[in-house]
């Protein structure tokens, strides 16, 4: 019996999704699609504090499968293969009231990219690379790459990568603010498995609003941020984390979190 298209797996507080196609580099089919949805609601799940999405072998995502044996989209039209389908899963990694971080070997193509950019925080590996290559086949960025790829790296950069499908290396990738670090080959996903380990142990809540102001932030003023942030944080003076981490700055010792 073969293994599902995407694994889930258990590491600790951390849970790590990964996409198990590594014969197509990764590339996502319908089923890989759906089951990839299904692995974000598990990840949801209060027992786990971090998560990490990656790619088994040497790749990370390559897109959309477009070959015949991939049969194509899967769904009545690519709208509704969009919206019925891959905005499920890149709307759980934006809205996930914990840190996603994305381990990432080899190629991140096409749609992959959109998978790319929804996670909090990338760790690439030295000889992977970012390509939004969907110019190539004459069709526009989608899974919200038109969104987030100006607000990282610029208008004028986003349209030339996008228009011209240029290759990013992992160095350019962090230069531009794409990844935040650059492990050795094959080492990916261990390093981001230790930076989730670690994230596994700040303030629950105060972690989740703070990735949620940063992420709502692109819709509001500045002013309602500031109002925003004041409100939040009223409700999180004198919570029992707020007086556990004073304490233990006091102590001089390691807080111990639980989320009130």
């Amino acid at each position: 019996m073969s293994e599902p298209k995407v694994l889930f797996e258990e590491h600790g507080e951390v849970a790590v999704i990964k996409l198990n196609r590594p014969e197509k580099r990764n590339a996502l089919d319908p089923e890989t699609v759906l089951l990839f949805n299904d692995c974000t609601e598990k990840a949801k799940d209060k027992k786990f504090k971090s998560v990490v999405i990656t790619g088994n072998g040497n790749a990370f995502c390559a897109g959309a499968d477009l070959t015949p044996s991939g049969d194509g989209m899967g769904w009545e039209s690519v709208e509704k293969a969009l919206n019925e389908g891959y905005h499920i899963g890149l709307n759980n990694l934006i809205s996930m009231d914990k840190v996603v971080i994305a381990a990432v070997e080899g190629p991140c193509a096409g749609i992959g990219c959109a998978y790319y950019m929804s996670s909090d925080i990338v760790i690439m590996a030295r000889s992977s690379f970012f390509q939004i290559g969907f110019s190539k086949i004459g069709l526009i960025p989608d899974g919200g790459s038109t969104w987030l790829l100006p607000r990282i790296v610029g208008y004028q950069k986003a349209l030339r990568m996008a228009t011209e499908a240029q290759r990013v290396i992992a160095e350019e990738c962090k230069e531009l603010g794409l990844c935040s670090e650059i492990s050795e080959d094959g080492q990916s996903l261990n390093n981001a498995l230790e930076m989730a380990t670690a994230y596994a142990d700040y303030a629950p809540i105060a972690l989740m609003r703070t990735k949620n102001l940063m992420r709502e932030s692109f819709s509001r003023s500045y002013y309602d941020q500031l109002k925003q942030e004041a409100k939040l944080q009223d409700d999180l003076v004198g919570s029992k984390d707020n007086l556990e981490g004073v304490q233990a700055f006091v102590e001089k010792r390691k807080p111990n979190f639980t989320g009130e």
